[in-house]
C-alpha cells in the first residue's frame, strides 16, 4: 500500500481526481441552487460523478501490482492485469456522453440527424474495433481515439455554428455548455497525439512517460476548471436574470 501511495503522489494522479471532484461538486451545488429542470444539466452532473468513480476504480491495476497481488490477486496472469481494456471501454462512454450533450443543444434538425448517425457509426466501429483489435488489453486503440476526437470536434463545430446563426450568440458566455465545449475540445486535441505516440510510453522511456503524465494532468486541470467555471457563470447570470425579473 505504501508503494501505491508513493506512485499516486509521484505521478500526481490525485490532482486529476481532485479536479474531477471540484467539477462534480460545483455541478451539484449548481443544481441545488438553481433547481434546474433541464435534464441535460442533470445528466452532465451525474456524468461528472461517474467520471470520478470510474477513474478511481481504474486504479485497480496499480493497486494490485504494488500490493504484490495480495489485492485483486485473481487478475494475476490474466489479460485484466493491465487496465488498458477498462479505459478503452470508458473512452467510448465518455465520447458518447459528450456528443449526446452537444447534440441536445442543437436546434437545427439536419445537424442533429447528421450527428445522431455519426454517433451510431462511431459506436459500431468502436465496438468492432475493441472486439477485433489485438491491442484491446495492452494499449490505446488508436482508431477509436482518432474517430472519437473527430466526433468531438464535429459536435462542437455544430454547437458553435448553431449558436452563431441564432440569438444564442448574444448570451453564449452565460451557458454552461460553451465552457464544456472549450474544455473538451482542447483536452481531446492534446490527448489524441499522445495516443498516437503511445508506442513510446514504456518504462524505458522516462522522458515520454513524464511528458505523458504532465500533458494529461494539465489538460485535465484546464478541462475541469472550465466545467467549474461554466457552472459558476451559468448560475451567476441566471441569478442576475431572476433578480431583474422579480
Amino acid at each position: 500500500m505504501k508503494e501505491y501511495l508513493i506512485y499516486i503522489f509521484e505521478t500526481k494522479i490525485y490532482i486529476t481526481h481532485l479536479m474531477e471532484l471540484i467539477a462534480a461538486v460545483a455541478g451539484s451545488i449548481f443544481l441545488t441552487k438553481t433547481n434546474r429542470e433541464n435534464s441535460d444539466y442533470k445528466i452532465f452532473v451525474r456524468f461528472l460523478w461517474s467520471v470520478l468513480l470510474i477513474d478511481i476504480l481504474g486504479g485497480y491495476a496499480a493497486l494490485a501490482y504494488f500490493s504484490n497481488y495480495e489485492l485483486f490477486g485473481f487478475i494475476k496472469g490474466t489479460p485484466f492485469v493491465r487496465n488498458e481494456w477498462y479505459f478503452n471501454i470508458v473512452e467510448v462512454y465518455f465520447i458518447l456522453i459528450y456528443t449526446y450533450l452537444f447534440r441536445s443543444q442543437l436546434s437545427g434538425r439536419r445537424m442533429k440527424n447528421l450527428l445522431k448517425w455519426s454517433i451510431v457509426g462511431y459506436l459500431i466501429i468502436a465496438v468492432l474495433n475493441m472486439y477485433l483489435s489485438d491491442d484491446f488489453f495492452t494499449g490505446d486503440l488508436m482508431l477509436n481515439d482518432m474517430l472519437g476526437a473527430f466526433l468531438i470536434v464535429l459536435s462542437v463545430f455544430f454547437y458553435f455554428f448553431d449558436m452563431m446563426i441564432s440569438d444564442k450568440v448574444l448570451t453564449f458566455y452565460k451557458n454552461l455548455f460553451f465552457y464544456v465545449a472549450i474544455g473538451v475540445t482542447i483536452s481531446y486535441l492534446v490527448r489524441v497525439p499522445i495516443s498516437i505516440y503511445g508506442a513510446y510510453f514504456n518504462e524505458r522511456n522516462d522522458a515520454f512517460l513524464e511528458l505523458f503524465y504532465d500533458l494529461v494532468r494539465y489538460t485535465n486541470i484546464f478541462m475541469y476548471s472550465m466545467f467549474a467555471m461554466g457552472f459558476y457563470m451559468d448560475y451567476r447570470y441566471r441569478k442576475k436574470w431572476l433578480l431583474q425579473n422579480t
